[in-house]
């Protein structure tokens, strides 16, 4: 099946819009090999777009210390706090690594970023590999749901869902989440049948590959499905 040009341009331009420059889009394995990182980006999900930019200035701030590649598990964030003195001062010296600061800004949630890599750390769970194994029993990951809920409050569901993408951990049908971004994106109902042909040849416009670009896009609707849904 053949894809029109016009329809790939209004793909490709919502994906530029949403899901900001494509340079900047991370890949999957960043996260797998660190819970820190998406203990920080999950827990700031509920803020936006700041997720990104948290996670950047700890790993900048983790890199001027140490060359290897960032693998920080619960632990390992825990002990920046300790660095830092307090979750306030965490925020500052960590969160805004090298940012000058502004009243304006986006919060950081250090304070809640803090007490889920405690209770994490208190049930064990202290890797990605950590939390795949607890999810092997509905058991286990009720246990660290109800640790993250604790931590969490309010935000608890979206944060929730976040986490369990970027580890991996099947939670809903992220197999459609493509097809919502896209049919959402041209205005239509009906379902797709050349979704995944839509996909590589957005991918292909935007100069990176289908499962980049699929990525992406669970991302980010991982946080803003639902005002996606209703906006539909």
């Amino acid at each position: 099946m053949s894809i029109s040009t016009d329809t790939v341009d209004v793909v490709a331009a919502a994906c530029r819009d949403r899901l900001g420059d494509p340079s900047a889009w991370v890949a999957s394995d960043a996260y797998r090999a660190s819970l820190a990182l998406c203990i920080i980006e999950s827990v700031q999900s509920s803020c936006g777009h700041s997720e990104v930019a948290v996670v950047d200035r700890y790993l900048a701030y983790r890199q001027a210390r140490e060359s290897l590649p960032v693998t920080d598990g619960a632990r390992e964030l825990l002990r920046t706090f300790e660095e830092a003195g307090s979750s306030d001062q965490w925020a500052g010296k960590i969160g805004s690594y090298k940012r000058r600061y502004t009243a304006t800004g986006v919060p950081i949630e250090a304070r809640h970023i803090q007490q889920v890599a405690e209770r994490l750390h208190h049930l064990h769970i202290n890797s990605v590999e950590d939390l795949l194994a607890a999810a092997d029993s509905d058991h286990s990951l009720d246990a660290v749901r109800q640790a993250w809920t604790e931590a969490c409050g309010d935000d608890a569901e979206v944060t929730w869902a976040h986490l369990l993408m970027l580890a991996g951990i099947p939670h809903t049908d992220l197999g459609t989440a493509a097809d919502t971004f896209i049919s959402t994106t041209l205005g239509t109902t009906e379902p797709l049948t050349d979704a995944a042909e839509i996909l590589a040849a957005t991918a292909e416009q935007l100069g990176v590959d289908s499962d980049r670009l699929d990525y992406a896009i669970r991302r980010w609707l991982s946080i803003h499905g639902r005002s996606l849904e209703r906006a539909a």
